[in-house]
């Protein structure tokens, strides 16, 4: 006998928009109350079943110094779901055998340096470039928030680039600078801008009116939202970002214009069936290891269910796109305050619609004793990338994450499987993530320096890729860096020649045992060098 809930979910999808019951509306609702209020900002919410929108809604305020409210026919920044239209654009210029996805990306933009190995457009749409991310890059040069950026600003930066994170196609990193590529040689290969292409090849063919490439900072949208974040005292500050790039952000529309790209994938109006074929085909890496990034798009899977989908987030920005492919069902969520969880927000209103069909394996009885005995500082020495385990009321937890035991040994969470192994004195940590290579994380203890032995760690260091220089210096008995622009900050010991807060920076010796120089890494840039200045 079906569940009543499963009745209700069959039921609930034979609706048009208007006959939700009301019952269901007040559970959606409640997902978004905390922002419907006249004194926040908030979201713009659009549920779709069939190719029609059964829901739509927004919640909050698109601008509080007006106290505008926001509504389906918002305009939001996007960010990061931008990618895959920029994406779209090369695979419809491959299918029209205007560039090859295995082209050498230099052939259209020669200001990329010759790293000796050849970055293809199948590195770009599928983050196997190698290339440093370009905020991260801007950001470690001391540029603010609210700088403008150009596209011209991104290709000097890359320009000055010596070396890649990691050989093309070898590993899988999340890079920004291959999506602002894309959308260069766009323009380069068919003479008009990526702005001018997608809007005559996809928007309006889609009847998508309220949508473009915002290419111009400055420029006046009708209707588009203001975007918040709340400052440390919890008052609402304007965040808006400030570029004039995009390829791998920029894009504004609305919820309702997104509903048509969305319908589009299955319908197959623009582009046909190998288009949408390949929209839809995730990477490999070059030993075959598959991904689960297709081309701006994320395939995934979610309490049984096959998802399709993508985030994104810029400045105040969040959004969210996720659809069920083989229900006909997508939740699209903007949003203009950055305190908000699109993705999790997105998944709440699914829940809603549709039955768990997720095997449920058993719960695990753990040992706590062993539990806690994996708790602690991780590092992995190629990717030089720090992970925290911490102990908490009998569960381990990655962050805010908790890890769900399938063994006492191996654990879970949504995206990633964690597997310990070792004792005491040689543990080591595997973190399998769907789509990339397995990490081995070695078990560390945080090293203890005086203040004597912290002083041969001072100096200016100069990072001609950056064309920046960061000065480092004892300060409150720790040592501190001072990147231009910025305020100084504390960098705590972590190992030995080792100093690390989100920012890891090793220090190299020469054959004297002495510093002459720090490779940096973030989550996005990896062994970036600097040079210990001579002083004279």
């Amino acid at each position: 006998m079906r569940s009543i809930f499963s009745l209700l979910c069959i039921c609930l999808f034979s609706f048009t928009y208007g006959q939700i019951p009301d019952s269901l509306i007040k559970k959606v609702d409640s997902v978004f109350a905390e922002y419907d209020k006249t004194n926040t900002p908030g979201c713009a919410l659009a549920i779709l079943k069939d190719g029609k929108i059964i829901y739509e809604r927004g919640y909050g305020m698109s601008n509080l110094e007006y106290n505008i409210a926001i509504n389906p026919t918002s305009i939001f920044h996007i960010a990061s779901i931008s990618k895959q239209f920029t994406a779209a654009a090369i695979v419809r210029l491959s299918l029209e055998g205007k560039l090859s996805l295995d082209d050498d990306i230099r052939k259209y933009i020669p200001e990329v340096p010759d790293f000796g190995h050849i970055i293809t457009f199948n590195n770009l749409i599928h983050h196997t470039s190698g290339l440093r991310d370009q905020w991260d890059l801007q950001a470690l040069a001391g540029w603010r928030d609210g700088d403008l950026i150009t596209e011209k600003d991104i290709l000097d930066m890359l320009a000055r680039q010596t070396a890649l994170n990691f050989l093309p196609g070898e590993e899988y990193a999340y890079c920004n600078t291959g999506f602002t590529l894309a959308g260069i040689a766009v323009k380069r290969i068919t003479g008009i801008s990526l702005r001018d292409y997608a809007d005559s090849v996809f928007f309006k063919p889609l009847g998508m009116t309220s949508t473009h490439f915002h290419s111009d900072h400055s420029e006046i949208t009708p209707n588009r939202t203001s975007a918040y974040l709340k400052d440390d005292k919890g008052k609402w500050k304007i965040s808006i970002p400030v570029f004039d790039n995009y390829g791998a952000t920029s894009l504004f529309t609305t919820v309702e214009d997104l509903a048509k790209w969305d319908e589009n994938f299955y319908t197959k109006k623009i582009g046909g069936e190998a288009f949408i074929k390949l929209m839809l085909q995730t990477g490999e890496l070059n030993d075959k290891t598959p991904q689960n990034y297709a081309s701006g798009l994320v395939i995934n899977t979610y309490k049984g269910y096959h998802t399709v989908g993508h985030n994104g987030a810029d400045a105040g920005y969040r959004s969210n796109l996720l659809r069920f492919p083989d229900e006909h069902f997508s939740v699209i969520l903007f949003a203009n305050l950055a305190n908000i969880n699109t993705p999790s927000l997105s998944y709440k209103v699914a829940d809603l619609f549709l039955k768990d069909k997720s095997i449920q394996n058993p719960v695990h009885k753990v040992d706590s004793s062993i539990l806690k005995g994996w708790a602690g500082n991780y590092f992995d020495m190629h990717t030089q990338s720090i992970t925290s385990v911490d102990f908490k009321n009998e569960k381990l937890l990655s962050g805010s994450t908790e890890l769900i035991p399938y063994t006492n040994s191996v654990f879970n969470t949504r995206s990633s499987t964690y597997t310990f192994s070792g004792d005491s004195t040689n543990t080591k940590l595997e973190l399998s993530t769907k789509g990339s290579k397995t990490q081995t994380y070695n078990k560390v203890k945080k090293t203890q320096v005086s203040i004597p032995d912290l002083m041969e760690y001072q100096g200016d260091f100069y990072s001609p890729e950056l064309d920046t220089k960061y000065h480092l210096s004892i300060k409150d008995s720790s040592l501190q860096i001072k990147i231009p622009r910025i305020e100084e900050i504390k960098l705590p010991v972590f190992l030995k020649d080792i100093f690390a807060d989100g920012t890891v920076i090793r220090f190299a010796r020469n054959k004297k045992n002495t510093i002459n120089g720090f490779f940096l890494s973030t989550g996005r840039v990896r062994n970036l060098y600097f040079e210990k200045m001579v002083t004279r």
